[in-house]
């Protein structure tokens, strides 16, 4: 039974390095996010000034799309290194209570995150689990 334990940990430590990978490339996605909010914002708003003429662009909007598009970015960063982070921890057996935390933050990405993170939720919970923690920690 802990050798099956085993293999679903390695099983879900490779599954958490996987996800790490796939957040990473929604960079070059985010990076686009931008320039096709800004093109759907001026389409479909008819923004005129008081005396009908039509409405430049501001600098307003380009501080509130920046902005987005860095949270955005930093968010994704984070999520990533997390990822790696609990991935790295499941497989080496380094710290139960760290790839317990990985994987309450991993629900927040629905639904690959959600299905990930319940299933490591749950494993992690088991005492068997808990027990390869101390026998990897111990030698």
């Amino acid at each position: 039974m802990t050798q099956k334990k085993a293999s679903q940990l390695n099983l879900i430590g490779t599954l958490f390095l996987v996800m790490g990978l796939l957040s990473i490339f929604n960079l070059p996605v985010l990076s686009k996010v931008g320039e096709q909010l800004k093109e759907n914002s001026f389409e479909t708003a008819n923004l005129t000034k008081p005396d009908g003429t039509k409405y430049e662009d501001s600098d307003q909007f380009e501080s509130i799309r920046r902005s987005m598009v860095i949270g955005m970015l930093l968010f994704t960063v984070f999520f990533s290194l997390v990822c790696f982070m609990t991935g790295t921890c499941i497989l080496k057996r380094i710290s139960h209570r760290t790839c317990f935390v990985g994987s309450v933050v991993v629900l927040i990405a629905f639904p690959l995150g959600t299905i990930l993170g319940s299933c490591s939720l749950m494993l992690l919970s088991k005492a068997e689990t808990k027990r390869l923690f101390t026998r990897q920690q111990d030698g």
